[in-house]
């Protein structure tokens, strides 16, 4: 039989029939698969036009996929809220489906994240587009922990299942309370509670975006009503110790977010609120219980077992996918590693100062490219910049005074003024309006700078300047300062004096998170051809710290481009005591800047703080 389809702007099926016979097609799936997830999530997207790729029959809806087109290159509609992705629909759907992307020659690239590997969209559209000879890859992607609800604390871990039962019993009286159609007082509620730990601290808990508290709140009013979510909270001492979000099917409760206050830590209140959940979810009837999300250290004392999710990526048989599919997909892992990732590659390897990160409109980008004038000016002035003829290839400055290692106090503001141009300028280098706050006070010294690459592209000698521990350019004031992204900032001799060492003075115990970087291989497997995962370079120098595990220094919020502050398009962090060593310069280095490293969140495992790791972190 015959099926039609057709790719639709999203708006016009939201505001036709069409909406309630695909709510009726998703009425058995994931309640993230349903038509109205999908639209609740669109403000939390990269951005593009939302579509929905659909195929019917005359009575019913037997196939969408809902996508995003950002130029020429076809998106799954999700966001970071989004456990996973999925086709909903028969086989024949999507067959016809399949059919219409085909002949649409407007597309080069059709990227699917978060894909069940049982999906028919990782076996049958696969299977489709090699019939077709449309080319495409398949790498891992995430993998969801999960665990049978049946029987399934005699299926824990005995020593886990102890300690939990130990903790029961010292909470007192527990009692689970199962909102499904919450109040704005109990939301609030959970909330705050949600912030209490250190997601609140790291500004990732669910009120720290508006966009993002909103989702749930509205997930929780359409859902909820039809019994396909739940507020959880856990008392113990009539006081609520954790909160739990969960949606769920007619199979699986999916616990989406979770937070516990951590004054009830010694309890593991997030552990408990796990362990009544699925008590209550067995009892009614569900099968199975899915962690979605991270695969987090907590999750694995629960469980080994996993539902692995990848990521595809189907070329369209035009020039432009062509072209796309063999420098990336074929010339790339052919060449010998040292080509590959060196500075002379043919595909340019750039520090991540050259790195656009923000979530910008295409038109926001083009005329931030056009402001800079695509580059040429910044080249033109390599080209003409005049090096002395006596001068040696890799001119190095003066050394600083004073030694690595060693205290030095930052003068006060009359005394560095008293150094400055009109310009605010000393031999060059600006002192910036946020280094007035260190004015007065001491700090180690972190290195000497003495051969730098600019702003424009140029290596200069730098004299008598230094790095100091502690000190970058995001500050620590009311205002944002900066551009975000920690960069060390630079201190001339004549801004210093020497300090004594401080005394050492009994330190406060704070929650420090940690993570462990990923296998190289696993992170290389998601760069594009340009070593890049939205827009963050790997630079080949950070190879060397996969499998390591390091503090967690912070998270990039916002990021000031384009003349203007933007969230980025996936959490960024920045490790403790890791730093760009300037390898990506060659033979043209050193660079001492030591910029601080941006690292894409799916190139780390986070972990939970050291005291908190036997409790949930999402």
């Amino acid at each position: 039989m015959y099926i039609p389809a057709a790719v639709l702007p999203f708006a016009t099926l939201r505001h036709s029939a069409d909406w309630r016979r695909w709510s009726e097609l998703t009425a058995l799936a994931p309640p993230f698969l349903t038509p109205e997830f999908f639209a609740l999530n669109m403000p939390l997207t990269r951005g593009g036009t939302p579509l929905v790729a659909e195929a019917w029959t005359p009575s019913k809806i037997v196939g969408a996929l809902p996508l995003v087109r950002e130029g020429t290159v076809l998106r799954a509609l999700r966001s970071d809220h989004s456990p996973s992705y999925d086709f909903c629909g028969t086989a024949p759907g999507l067959d016809a489906i399949w059919s219409c992307l085909r002949a649409d020659d407007g597309w080069s690239e059709l990227v699917l994240d978060k894909v069940p590997a049982e999906s028919l969209l990782a076996t049958r559209l696969l299977d489709l587009a090699r019939r077709d000879g449309f080319p495409f890859v398949v790498h891992a992607d995430s993998r969801h922990r999960y665990f049978p609800l049946a029987g399934f604390e005699h299926a824990l871990n005995s020593k886990f299942r102890s300690n939990l039962l130990r903790c029961e019993r010292r909470a007192g009286h527990v009692v689970l309370e199962r909102i499904t159609v919450p109040t704005r007082a109990d939301f609030d509620a959970a909330l705050a509670i949600e912030a209490m730990a250190w997601k609140g601290a790291s500004g990732t808990s669910i009120d720290a975006d508006p966009r993002v508290s909103h989702v749930y709140e509205a997930l929780g009013r359409l859902l909820g009503p039809r019994g396909r979510a739940a507020l959880y909270f856990l008392r113990s001492g009539g006081k609520r110790i954790a909160t739990l979000f969960a949606v769920e099917d007619q199979h699986t409760l999916f616990a989406l977010k979770i937070g516990f206050d951590p004054t009830a830590a010694t309890v593991s209140p997030g552990h408990l609120m796990i362990l009544a959940v699925a008590r209550d979810a067995e009892q009614r009837g569900l099968a199975e219980l899915n962690f979605v999300g991270r695969d987090d250290e907590w999750k694995r004392k629960w469980t080994d077992r996993v539902h692995e999710l990848v990521a595809l990526r189907i070329y369209a048989r035009n020039a432009r996918g062509l072209v796309r599919y063999g420098l990336r997909e074929v010339i790339k892992p052919l060449l010998p590693e040292p080509i590959r990732s060196s500075p002379r590659s043919p595909f340019p390897r750039h520090c991540q100062r050259a790195d656009r990160v923000g979530d910008h409109t295409l038109r926001a980008r083009l005329a931030g490219r056009l402001d800079s004038g695509l580059g040429i000016r910044s080249g033109l002035r390599r080209l003409l910049a005049k090096t002395p003829a006596a001068a040696p290839a890799k001119q190095r400055g003066e050394p600083s005074q004073f030694a690595v290692g060693t205290w030095v106090r930052v003068l006060d503001r009359a005394a560095i003024e008293a150094t400055l141009d009109s310009h605010q300028r000393l031999r060059g280098l600006e002192f910036v309006p946020t280094q007035w706050e260190a004015c007065g006070q001491r700090f180690r010294v972190q290195r000497h700078v003495q051969r730098l690459r600019d702003d424009h592209g140029r290596f200069r000698p730098v004299s008598r300047t230094v790095l100091l521990e502690g000190s970058d350019c995001t500050g620590h004031g009311t205002e944002p300062a900066g551009c975000g992204r920690h960069c060390p900032l630079m201190y001339r001799d004549e801004w210093l004096i020497p300090a004594s060492a401080p005394e050492a003075s009994p330190q406060e115990t704070t929650e420090v998170r940690h993570a462990r970087v990923r296998d190289a291989a696993d992170i290389i497997a998601g760069l594009d051809a340009f070593g890049r995962r939205d827009g963050v370079t790997f630079m080949p120098e950070m190879a060397a710290y996969a499998g390591k595990r390091f503090a967690i220094k912070g998270q990039l919020g916002k990021v000031f481009e384009y003349d203007r502050w933007a969230a980025p398009t996936r959490p960024i962090y920045f490790l403790a005591g890791v730093a760009c060593a300037g390898a990506i310069t060659g033979a043209k280095g050193p660079c001492d800047r030591a910029c601080a490293l941006m690292w894409h969140e799916d190139w780390l495992i986070l972990e939970a703080p050291p005291r908190d790791r036997a409790h949930p972190a999402p």
